[in-house]
């Protein structure tokens, strides 16, 4: 044992008594010692002597309460500064205030608790917070940017062109993008090896397994599919379109040519469309790839700091038009970083907001909590599916477990590398794609968009198309066919080793190193045992001694460390052998600190065995099977709590742009249910909720979370930063700041030694948890009460052996016998439930009953309707209707007014039907009164009422019933177009639900002459119309008509805008050159003038009206008509017809929509194109000719139907279509 040193010996370690210096004398044979005294007995300084501490006994309240952490003492200042401000402005309104004058209320200071911001006048609410904070969700690919009062951000690529000597395929020589394999000679190999052996096996092998699936599952395998769509690919050559004739031709930004007047960089969507081979030239920077700071396109970090605030700056100009810096200090600025971050990156962002975009404070959240944030969810697995990488993160009452973070390098850019190199293998006719090009780069994005998919139903043999648009060159359309590659590509999250990995660690920690701890120097990023268990599934075995050899570590920084193929199914079998052995997968239950690591069974960690060094843990790239990366994140953030796991096994939040490829929901959750079958039943996919768009989740929880008011103390202000820079993170950021120094494995041999090891988390606790009740009086007592026999009945387990032992005694018979209906609904128990159901066809209102059908806002209000007015026109004039209610309402002051109105009596003799037609005739009088009868009334003839004065000259003078101000300008007579008739005699008007083309600003010409092929139905779906016809017939109150045959049609259009021009001259009758074959714009391979229509997409019937040929003329379309303000047409003015509105009678209306999955088609009861029987057509050829006798006929006979003329069979005229 160690005894106590004395005082004295302290204060002569302090230099404080006196000393003596003792020399020693070497002399042959003899030790000379001599003391010699060299203090001189005065005091060292004049500054009063501080006594020692009694190192037995002493305490300090340093750091220990509130007031003593300046970012706590601000919120308390403000927070006292605002309660004496209200108070004031309290006291003074009460004192200038009437008497009898309602106090004013006393407003609530725990909900205002937000340092001094000016959330500008006129808004109230969390609007008023929202409109002065700007959200920032900075990606890989696209940076989203709104103020949280906005229901939905602004996209913006994360991309800067600078100018540069080269641009992006002159660089490495110009090799493209998928890099292609070459000959000796330089020469590209073919496309089935110009990817190298490794990735041929590969997609064969996907191929292989593909069809074994389908087939499995009976889906319709063709066994020669893969050449039919080689073959096609081979032989269809591209059609050239020329720039004005392509209505979707590109805006390229324009470059101006003297390149002093080039701008010096350029940002966003812009940036994209700058030509290739512009001048100067530009290149691309993306600051940001692969969730990383871009290390490889940067010489120094500075510059790739100032193209992120660039891009920033850049977007919160154009996109909030917020153009002065100045403005931006009223501005906070809410900033989401990623869920396993880099501590560098979250340092430099945050002194980049508050001094280069001098934001007035800032505050950050993770992505995964805020994707919970905007769906509404209090648990989840969320899994974010990015442009670059993936991320998955278990979110448990707002907050993200630290262990169950995982971050992957792959994403949808992956995926769309893949998909065009597996067309390109399968002879894909844009062999010279290059994703490097700017124009290629968006084509590959587009066609991945749109021919993806995970339905294994949507496989077949189809043709596609898509135009090239290069700046400077024709358009050029390729036509080319698709098979197994749209949904083998995707597969890909499940099968990462497909996809190109090599240069994704290329040049990584060239500018920027990891960030250490300022006292023992180790890496202190914050890392987690699932991601750490990922990385040790990824990294090569070690050599047998233990060690990597130093020439080896040396030649790993730069060079990218694939994932090889036999380490996956090691980690499968490893959940499979520990779940055979009914052990837990996280062994030993997890102690109360969270970044301690958890001893398996084995006595290892688990998802650390084998753990690489933390200085190598950057050479090696974490990629494994999405199924697998979200099971080991549940995994690590579970820690053994069945209950918690299934929770997150039931709660899987799938967001991002990933997301959105068809059936990926039910494709992941088909795979997660094959890799542990017995959790099936608990595992669901989630999607975002209120149909938010996957790519926006993330940014709305971060504007939902920068408008919280009282909850929300993550706050930095620039004061805060000034005086602690990053230092103040520790207090404001909702998670832990300061992580453990050590790596999980140097944890775990340390743990003995330091058991009490503990992190400063009390201020999130004191955020969440706030108590401001007093303490109890008393001390508290519990009592201990056994309850260890509860233990037994309370377990599942108990339940479910009495599931299993005690089997359920179920009755044939549900009535037991006895026929009694104690419901009284006929048949609700033998499948009719219309007894339950509201009628299709709701009965008439009573009209005692309309009353309770009023709108609150209308009760106690005068009762006003104006009768003889549509619908329309009430709309139109409702505020002066309402005005003269009022007025009618008022009550009258003068004696006259008061007296009761006397009720004139009815003219009964205004009912009669002769009165009638002579009313209507007196409207002919009027209008035409040189041709008004006035002889005596006969069977032919009969003369109209006599007509006033005031009514002739409403009819010369019309005036507008309520603004008098208005003039009419011209008057059209209404009459019929005799010569436009049809084969029916009327129309169908079909309306499409969605744009049948891409133009969206203008009109395309081409719908002018649009065609409809109608499909013929089958037995199936015409046995079930004509059910459904004859239900209404029998009852039609309770069946409404299905309206007309649910038909399919093939949809039309020219193939460019000038084959649509001609095609109209052509039908016009009033063209002088309607006859001229030069109008024809194709010919086909019998040499004669056809016009050529492609087939865009195949449409199904919505809805429609029953076709009802007798009542036709309860809807017409109206089209006015004047020759002598015609449109002329090649020089003429169409005067076959008299100025008029003419009108056409419709028949029946059909609303149009694209043909989707699961439709009748497909469940069987109407044909699919691509079955065997049904023909599919690609074009159209169209011929226009003259009428033949039969159709003239037909016609003629409407025309006479119409006129009240009777017509002969034989008496058809030629005519024109």
């Amino acid at each position: 044992m160690v005894g106590k040193r004395s005082g004295k010996a302290l204060l002569r370690e302090e230099g404080m008594l006196p000393t003596l210096r003792i020399d020693f004398f070497q002399r042959p044979g003899l030790l000379d010692i001599r003391l010699e005294r060299t203090d001189n007995n005065m005091d060292l300084t004049a500054w009063p002597q501080v006594n020692m501490i009694n190192q037995k006994n002493y305490y300090t309240e340093y750091l220990k309460r509130d007031d003593q952490i300046l970012p706590l003492r601000l919120q308390q200042e403000e927070r006292r500064n605002r309660m004496t401000t209200n108070a004031k402005d309290r006291d003074r309104a009460l004192a200038q205030s009437r008497p009898g004058e309602a106090p004013m209320p006393d407003m609530d200071m725990d909900l205002d608790d937000d340092v001094g911001m000016d959330e500008g006048p006129g808004l109230t609410g969390q609007d008023a917070f929202g409109s002065k904070v700007i959200v920032l969700h900075p990606g890989s690919q696209n940076l989203r940017i709104g103020l949280a009062s906005d229901a939905l951000p602004k996209t913006v690529p994360m991309v800067i062109a600078r100018k540069w000597d080269a641009n992006e395929p002159e660089k490495d020589c110009g090799e493209p993008r998928p890099k292609r394999m070459k000959y000796d000679g330089g020469s590209t190999m073919g496309p089935e090896k110009m990817f190298g052996k490794e990735f041929a096996s590969q997609y064969t092998t996907m191929c292989s397994e593909l069809k074994v699936h389908m087939r499995a599952h009976k889906r319709r395998v063709l066994p020669n599919s893969k050449e039919l769509i080689v073959n096609y690919n081979k032989r269809t050559p591209p059609e050239t379109i020329s720039e004005h004739n392509d209505p979707h031709r590109i805006d390229w930004t324009e470059i101006p040519s003297d390149p002093r007047k080039a701008p010096a960089f350029i940002t966003g969507k812009d940036a994209l469309r700058i030509p290739d081979f512009s001048t100067p030239r530009y290149k691309l920077f993306w600051p940001l790839r692969h969730g990383w700071y871009n290390e490889h396109d940067y010489d120094q970090k500075r510059a790739l700091y100032d193209d992120i605030a660039v891009i920033i700056e850049e977007a919160i100009k154009t996109q909030l038009n917020l153009p002065r810096r100045r403005d931006w200090s009223q501005y906070g600025c809410v900033f989401i970083v990623p869920d396993l971050y880099e501590k560098h990156y979250v340092t430099q962002i945050l002194d980049m907001l508050l001094r280069d975009c001098s934001f007035g404070r800032v505050c950050f959240i993770q992505e995964s909590l805020a994707a919970t944030f905007g769906a509404g969810y209090t648990s989840a697995c969320v899994v974010d599916l990015g442009a670059q990488k993936t991320s998955i993160c278990c979110v448990e009452e707002g907050m993200c477990l630290e262990n169950s973070r995982i971050n992957l390098k792959y994403g949808g850019a992956d995926v769309t590398e893949t998909f065009i190199k597996m067309m390109l293998f399968d002879h894909f006719p844009y062999s010279e794609i290059n994703l490097n090009r700017r124009y290629d780069f968006l084509l590959a994005e587009e066609i991945k968009i749109k021919f993806c998919t995970l339905n294994e139903g949507e496989i077949s043999p189809q043709p596609a198309d898509f135009h090239l648009r290069a700046p400077g060159q024709a358009t050029r359309k390729y036509m080319f066919k698709t098979y197994d590659e749209i949904l083998l590509a995707p597969q890909g999250y499940f099968r990462p080793s497909i996809f190109d990995s090599s240069p994704k660690l290329r040049d990584r920690r060239k500018l920027i190193d990891r960030s250490r701890d300022l006292y023992d120097d180790s890496p202190n990023d914050p890392v987690s045992t699932a991601q750490s268990a990922i990385i040790a599934m990824t990294a090569p075995p070690p050599p047998a001694s233990g060690q990597i050899p130093r020439d080896q570590a040396d030649g790993m920084n730069g060079v990218a460390v694939s994932t090889p193929l036999r380490q996956i199914p090691n980690a499968l079998r490893k959940f499979s052998e520990q779940e055979q052995n009914s052990i837990s997968v996280v062994g030993s239950p997890a102690p109360e600190d969270e970044d301690t690591p958890v001893p398996g069974a084995d006595g290892e960690t688990i998802g650390v065995k084998n753990e690489l060094d933390p200085s190598l843990r950057d050479d090696v790239l974490p990629v494994a099977p999405l199924d697998v990366a979200i099971f080991t994140s549940i995994v690590n953030g579970a820690r053994n709590d069945d209950r918690k796991t299934r929770e997150f096994l039931g709660g899987i939040m799938v967001i991002g742009g990933g997301a959105q490829i068809p059936g990926f929901y039910s494709y992941l959750e088909e795979r997660l249910k094959e890799y542990k079958p017995n959790l099936a039943k608990d595992i669901m996919i989630g999607t975002p909720p209120r149909e938010l768009d996957p790519q926006g989740v993330v940014w709305k929880g971060g504007s939902v979370f920068g408008k919280l008011r009282g909850t929300n103390d993550s706050w930095i202000s620039r004061i805060e930063h000034d005086r602690l820079g990053a230092r103040v993170l520790a207090y404001k950021l909702m998670w832990a700041w300061v992580l453990a120094r050590e790596s999980p494995r140097r944890a775990m041999a340390n743990l003995a030694s330091r058991p009490d090891r503990a992190y400063h988390q009390d201020y999130i606790c004191r955020i969440r948890y706030e108590n401001s009740l007093p303490p109890p009086p008393g001390s508290v007592k519990l009592l201990d009460i056994p309850i260890d026999g509860l233990d037994y009945y309370a377990s599942p387990g108990f339940a479910s052996r009495l599931h299993r032992s005690q089997p359920i005694n179920i009755e044939a018979n549900a009535e037991l016998g006895m026929a009694i209906d104690l419901v009284g609904m006929p048949g609700v128990f033998d499948g009719d439930e219309s007894s339950i159901q509201a009628p299709s066809i709701p009965p008439p209102v009573h009209p005692r009953d309309k009353t309770l059908l009023r709108p609150l806002s209308e009760l106690g209000k005068p009762k006003y309707q104006p009768g003889g007015i549509s619908f329309l026109r009430r709309t139109e004039y409702i505020s002066s209707d309402a005005a003269r209610a009022r007025s009618e309402a008022a009550p009258k002051t003068t004696p006259k007014a008061a007296a009761t109105k006397v009720r004139k009596p009815v003219d009964t003799s205004k009912d009669d039907p002769i009165y009638v037609l002579r009313a209507v005739v007196k409207g002919f009088d009027i209008a035409h009164p040189e041709d008004a009868y006035d002889g005596p009334d006969t069977h032919d003839s009969i003369r109209g009422l006599e007509p006033t004065p005031a009514e002739i000259e409403a009819w010369n003078n019309p005036k507008h019933p309520t603004k008098s101000n208005l003039k009419a300008i011209d008057f059209y007579p209404v009459l019929p177009d005799l010569e436009a008739g049809t084969d029916t005699g009327s129309y169908m008007v079909a309306k499409f639900t969605a744009n049948p083309t891409q133009i969206i600003n203008k009109h395309d010409p081409r719908l002018d002459v649009g065609l409809l092929r109608p499909i013929e139905l089958d037995d199936a779906a015409v046995a079930d119309y004509s059910a459904r016809v004859a239900a209404h017939t029998a009852d039609p109150v309770h069946n409404l008509h299905p309206g007309g045959p649910p038909f399919n049609y093939h949809f039309f259009l020219p193939t460019d805008a000038h084959s649509a021009i001609n095609l109209k001259r052509k039908l016009d009758v009033d063209d002088p050159d309607r006859d001229d074959p030069d109008l024809y714009t194709t010919k086909n391979k019998d040499e004669k003038s056809i016009f050529r229509l492609s087939q865009q997409r195949v449409y199904e019937t919505g809805r429609s009206t029953a076709p009802d040929a007798d009542h036709a003329y309860n809807e017409i379309a109206l089209a006015l008509h004047d020759p002598d303000v015609g449109v002329p047409v090649d020089g003429g003015v169409s005067n076959r017809l008299e100025k008029a509105a003419y009108y056409y009678p419709v028949m029946q209306k059909v609303q149009l929509k694209p043909h989707r999955s699961k439709t009748l088609a497909q469940l069987g009861v109407a044909p699919r194109a691509d079955d065997e029987g049904v023909d599919v057509i690609d074009v159209l050829d169209v011929v226009v000719e003259n009428l033949d006798d039969f159709e003239n006929a037909k016609r003629q006979k409407h025309r006479a139907e119409l006129l009240g003329e009777s017509v002969e069979e034989d008496g058809a005229e030629d005519g024109d279509a």
